[in-house]
């Protein structure tokens, strides 16, 4: 009679467990998922500022009259 019930609970043991670990695997993986939105975001934000100081150059630059 009890070995069917130790076996349910150390099955319910193991399921807890894991659902602990996965948690604890979405809590790290969203992190990395901030973290990376956040750098994406900076690159973003220094090309658009390379992007825009080669305009300004490239306005700089003499116009030539051929083609």
């Amino acid at each position: 009679m009890l070995e069917p019930l130790d076996a349910l609970t150390n099955r319910v043991n193991d399921l807890v467990a894991l659902v602990r670990h996965l948690r604890e695997e979405n809590h790290q993986l969203r992190t990395q998922l901030a973290n990376a939105q956040a750098e994406a975001g900076a690159l973003r934000e220094r090309m658009a500022v390379a992007s825009q100081r080669l305009d300004a150059l490239l306005e700089q630059l003499p116009q030539s009259d051929g083609a």
